[in-house]
């Protein structure tokens, strides 16, 4: 694994994030077009050799956010990728046992979600049975029996929650005090606290902690100081999806391990497999 670095086609995808969140965010045509300017002008400007993705798109749903006046542009497709996922993991949880590598497998296959794929393309990974590409089953199996202790699990999108909860179930059951992460505010289609009780789970998964603040994977120095307390006393960190690896890849952690689908060819590139693999990576740095 290497630390995500930005490549061509990243430029294409963050306009195309773009023109999604601004159709989604509505305001009507002129604050539209506004929104859609001020954004490209940021892509202009912010594309360079070593930015990183996920900081750009931080920057323009901002501003987006400031222009159109809505706060949360992904609110409904949130909400219906939440009750899609909700049926999808109905039909697949009995199929994925109860041990720690299928729980596991469960938990990424959720992370298959994503607002450019469709949903036939999503529904058949969900139905397929997970197979790693490339899993460090062993230094996590390690760092758990090191434990217990503190461990942050941090969630991605709405709707995962649902394929995340059997595996905090687990953590928590071998005496891991598990805080379950969601966003400080709404981001693309990352889960909050609002979606996450919505959903009907969020009894189920407290306690429940948030990042402080509203940014596609997690950016330490925009987090609240709440959270960056508990990111220094944490003796464990799980972090879901690519924004997480976007923004953590350069890190040289042992506590920290990637759990994601690597959806787009820089986040596989990064991690040295094919796009579309599943994988468990622990952080750059690392002894394996």
């Amino acid at each position: 694994m290497k630390p995500m670095t930005i490549q061509p086609e990243c430029y294409d995808c963050l306009l195309r994030l773009v023109h999604l969140t601004v159709d989604l965010a509505g305001g009507g045509p002129e604050k539209q077009e506004q929104a859609r300017e001020v954004s490209r002008n940021i892509v202009r400007r912010e594309f360079r050799p070593r930015a990183i993705p996920a900081a750009i798109a931080n920057l323009f749903h901002r501003a987006i956010r400031d222009t159109t006046g809505n706060p949360d542009p992904f609110l409904n497709r949130k909400n219906a990728e939440t009750a899609y996922l909700g049926r999808m993991y109905a039909r697949i949880a009995a199929s994925y046992h109860g041990d720690p590598d299928s729980l596991l497998r469960l938990a990424v296959v959720g992370n298959a979600i994503d607002f450019f794929r469709e949903e036939e393309e999503v529904t058949r990974e969900i139905l397929s049975q997970v197979k790693w590409t490339r899993a460090d089953l062993g230094p996590w199996r390690r760092r758990l029996e090191n434990g217990p202790g503190l461990l942050l699990y941090l969630a991605d999108n709405a709707g995962e929650q649902f394929f995340d909860l059997p595996l905090v179930s687990h953590l928590r059951g071998m005496g891991w005090q598990v805080l379950y992460v969601v966003k400080g505010g709404p981001i693309q289609n990352d889960l909050t606290r609002a979606d996450l009780q919505a959903s009907g789970l969020g009894e189920a998964l407290e306690p429940v902690a948030d990042t402080g603040a509203a940014t596609v994977g997690l950016v330490l120095p925009e987090a609240g100081a709440a959270f960056q307390k508990l990111h220094r006393q944490a003796d464990l960190i799980l972090a879901k999806g690519m924004g997480h690896f976007e923004t953590m890849s350069h890190l040289e952690d042992p506590r920290l391990f990637f759990l994601l689908q690597a959806k787009c060819s820089p986040v596989a590139q990064a991690l040295g497999v094919s796009k579309g693999s599943f994988v468990l990576q622990q952080a750059a740095g690392a002894e394996h």
